[in-house]
């Protein structure tokens, strides 16, 4: 059936304009005009949950996920949405997801304390309890440690829990004394690093120096009389001393090198002596020469006249004296600059190992500072956790009834139920945070469930639903349509979905016209990702109920509600359908028709839609549907158009179980 019994042809051509192409953009099909921007568009659509949203799947989505988000929304609540393969579930849990996590969106929960753990279909095949409760537990154990942690213990013994504390509260320990020692070994190692460089790293540049120049080494020393047992080692205790001081010190060593060393000082003092003698020759010849030494006798003369008659022979011989106290000076400044070379060269090695040692041992020092950290903190929580434990055995003790659950339970449970167990505990300290602190919300969400065999995927969506506690929330994508038996079956397997589920949303819904418009908006949009608007639904979910809406809702209850269960569903329907800008009264009377049991209802309903009046038509019965028909009436102040109808019925179709 066409809702709007339109041409197919007709909406694809006009599918521009509701898809917001500007006006005078050429129809599908046209060519584009030179002077337009040429788009890229991909050459081939992948099937994922990101895209271009082809049915307004976000829009329609914005009441469930204020639901999911309200503060006062009353839990635990399952929420389906159900269609068949390739209609769109996991895009639609995607958009969901990221609506109920925006933190623009006006809520009474903050989006940072709403928690959403996702779960794959295909990886809940074994045992599905506990898959879910690890991978909550996974997913509150970085914010909410402590809530994890008393929820983990539910069931179990309280000696048992006690035990395994205080095990682990003494295992951190010793891991924490083992990374302190290491830390202490590296300090230890950094303060002696040139120590450790110099005569314990076979491979450092300067001993690979000290082992390529012995033999010159050693002739160094030798002549300096420094030389002590192996030349390697000597030298590698005199550059030890030399990388002792600073600047300054090492400048006034490479001085001393001048004259404190017994080789060094030998040819000083013959330096000195060459030079005194040079001196003493040139004075007693200028003296021979002015006569000076005529003054001290007959003794003195002859000398004196040698000296005058010879002054040639003197000044080579004090030229020669000269130049043989340069050349010792010469050689004691070689000898020292030289020494003092190999020393600096000894430094400049054993610096660029202690640079690249320093480096690797501050590295260490700082991952073990971290880690020391990082234990400290756990040793400190564990020993909480052990005292905290400690206390429930003393309580537990004191309390007779402690342990009136069964002894295997206690003991030793089976996975599936520590798993309930832990689930259960956790929606508890929602309630009642511990100190850590919990989220105000959990969401569950559960996609892929189409992998699964058909009774693998119920019993999954029965153990989620089983699971589930105060402040939490289920979301499943499934198709309900994989389940389908014969009529008796249909009727009880509705029945089963209706106490599991108490939202449905149909992915699909019932806009055929919308489906036919699906390629153009594709093609409009290049398929390219789709950042919908999250902001809020026109109306919001919590708008009181007026007198009107209730006094319709109360006639239309006969034909919506058999049971509590239906009523609950109809009036929770009903809020959520009316944010819509369809008339209300018409939703409210499409809901009715597609909750009730009476397949004639619907039947009846979508023949009266059918018809080309402009006003809905007289039902023919059954008289539930009559009565519905003329309440709505009453309330839409005497007339209900059949637009309204049809696209009231669209709404109601999306919180349908298609089966």
């Amino acid at each position: 059936m066409s809702a709007f019994n339109l041409d197919a042809s007709a909406n694809l051509l006009g599918a521009k304009a509701e898809v917001g192409l500007p006006a005078g953009a050429p129809a599908l099909g046209a060519p584009a005009r030179p002077d337009a921007p040429v788009a890229r568009d991909p050459v081939f659509l992948a099937d994922g949950a990101a895209g271009a949203d082809l049915l307004g799947i976000t829009e329609a989505l914005q009441p469930i996920a204020q639901l999911c988000s309200h503060a006062d929304t009353q839990t635990p609540l399952m929420i389906a949405l159900v269609g068949a393969a390739g209609s769109g579930k996991s895009f639609a849990l995607h958009r969901l997801t990221a609506a109920i996590k925006d933190p623009r969106a006006p809520s009474g929960v903050p989006a940072s304390r709403i928690v959403v753990v996702p779960f794959d279909g295909s990886q809940l095949s074994g045992d599905p309890a506990s898959a879910i409760a690890a991978a909550t537990f996974q997913a509150l154990a970085h914010d909410y440690p402590t809530l994890v942690a008393d929820a983990a213990h539910a069931g179990a013994d309280p000696a048992q829990v006690a035990s395994m504390a205080a095990a682990r509260h003494d295992e951190i320990h010793h891991k924490l004394d083992a990374e302190r020692e290491a830390r202490d070994e590296v300090d230890g190692r950094r303060a002696r690093l040139a120590e450790l460089v110099l005569y314990q790293t076979p491979g450092a540049r300067i001993d690979a120096f000290a082992r390529a120049n012995r033999g010159q080494i050693e002739g160094r020393l030798r002549r300096f009389d420094l030389l002590a047992g192996d030349p390697a080692a000597s030298f590698k205790d005199l550059v030890r001393d030399f990388s002792g001081g600073g600047a300054g010190s090492r400048l006034a060593i490479a001085l001393r090198s001048i004259w404190s060393y017994r080789g060094q000082r030998r040819l000083l003092a013959w330096a000195i002596g060459f030079f005194a003698l040079a001196f003493g020759i040139a004075r007693l010849e200028s003296a021979a020469t002015n006569g000076s030494l005529a003054g001290f006798g007959s003794i003195v003369q002859p000398a004196a006249d040698w000296l005058g008659s010879h002054s040639d022979w003197v000044e080579r011989l004090v030229g020669g004296l000269i130049l043989f106290g340069v050349l010792a000076l010469f050689v004691n400044l070689w000898r020292a600059l030289s020494f003092s070379a190999t020393l600096f060269r000894g430094l400049r090695l054993l610096n660029a190992d202690l640079r690249e040692r320093r480096r690797e041992l501050d590295a260490s020092s700082a991952r073990l500072n971290q880690r020391v950290a990082v234990l400290s903190a756990q040793a400190d929580s564990a020993a909480k956790q052990a005292e905290e434990a400690a206390k429930r055995v003393t309580v537990a003790a004191r309390v007779p009834h402690a342990s009136s659950a069964p002894p295997f339970v206690i003991a030793q449970p089976s996975p599936a139920v520590a798993a309930r167990a832990f689930m259960l505990e956790l929606s508890r300290l929602i309630g009642a945070p511990p100190a850590g602190g919990a989220p105000q919300r959990l969401v569950l969400t559960f996609d892929n469930l189409d992998a699964l065999p058909g009774d693998q995927a119920l019993n999954v969506i029965e153990t989620a639903h089983a699971m589930l506690g105060v402040s939490c929330i289920g979301v499943v994508a499934f198709n309900p349509a994989a389940h389908i038996g014969d009529s008796a079956a249909n009727d009880a397997l509705r029945a089963r979905f209706e106490r599991l589920f108490q939202i449905a949303f149909n992915i699909e819904g019932g806009d055929e016209a919308g489906k036919v418009r699906m390629v153009a908006r594709l093609l409009t949009t290049g398929g390219a990702e789709h950042r919908p608007s999250l902001a809020s639904a026109p109306v919001s979910i919590d708008e009181p109920m007026s007198a009107a809406e209730s006094t319709l809702l109360t006639a239309l209850a006969p034909l919506a509600c058999s049971t509590p269960r239906r009523a609950k569903r109809f009036l929770n329907l009903y809020r959520l359908a009316r944010t819509s800008p369809v008339a209300r009264p018409a939703v409210a009377l499409m809901l009715a028709v597609t909750l009730s049991e009476d397949r004639r209802t619907l039947t009846e309903t979508e023949r009266l839609l059918r018809q080309p009046d402009s006003e809905l038509g007289d039902p023919k019965g059954p008289p539930a549907l009559i009565d519905a028909v003329q309440a709505t009436r009453a309330a839409s102040k005497g007339r209900i158009a059949n637009l309204d109808a049809m696209l009231a019925m669209n709404i109601a179709k999306r919180y349908r179980l298609a089966i």
